[in-house]
């Protein structure tokens, strides 16, 4: 065999080594995910985790942090763990279909006194982690939101118009274009002082899965 020849499968080789390890590594890190955000919904340490299924802490970190592939007895023991289908695991998000959500799911709601309209333009499934609104707010028009869960952050954009958004005596006025990046945890309001219409976005984060829908 030539030396040409010999350096190119050499070469062939190593490429192949290196898809595979990229793809392992992937695939370790979706798995990780997974369990990272399992073990904080149930608000489980790694030694909670240890204790309930039987998988030992350090095998438990070294998967979370995708630094290991588990076997599919050790994923079949966390899977049952939890309570969910080990199929969990291994879905790919670019298999999920696009989801419509058609405007009876997310109905505009109007306050009492008119002023104030808002809608979710987000799913309500259980377990989102995100939550997107649309707020029209009349002149005078005010929006009193009640405390999200603990570490809920939130991003309001002002598409158009201006807001005051109220933290007790605290006031932040925007105008059009800005962004306010806050906790949500608190209860606050959204103020059109003008009297012109005001549109806003609104963007929720929580720190675990919604249980319930945020309207």
């Amino acid at each position: 065999m030539s030396f040409q020849a010999l350096a190119s499968q050499l070469r062939t080789v190593d490429t192949q080594a290196i898809n595979i390890s990229f793809e392992e590594s992937s695939f370790a890190r979706k798995i990780g995910k997974v369990l990272h955000e399992l073990r904080k919904q149930r608000k489980l340490s790694l030694n909670d985790l240890a204790g309930l299924s039987g998988v030992s802490r350090s095998m438990l970190s070294q998967i979370e942090t995708g630094r290991s592939v588990p076997s599919v007895m050790i994923l079949c023991k966390i899977a049952q763990t939890f309570d969910v289908p080990i199929s969990l695991f291994l879905k790919n998000e670019s298999d999920e279909p696009p989801t419509l959500i058609s405007a009876e799911e997310t109905p505009l709601l109007i306050s009492a006194q008119g002023k104030c309209a808002w809608r979710q333009l987000t799913s309500k499934k259980k377990g989102n982690k995100i939550g997107f609104y649309e707020i029209t707010l009349n002149p005078g028009g005010i929006k009193t939101v009640e405390p999200y869960p603990p570490e809920t952050k939130a991003n309001i954009v002002v598409n158009s118009g201006s807001v005051v958004v109220a933290f007790g005596n605290l006031r932040y006025p925007l105008s059009e274009g800005d962004v306010l990046e806050f906790s949500a945890s608190v209860s606050h309001s959204y103020i059109n002082p003008e009297n012109k219409q005001a549109l806003l976005y609104l963007v929720l984060q929580f720190q675990y899965p919604s249980d319930t829908p945020t309207d």
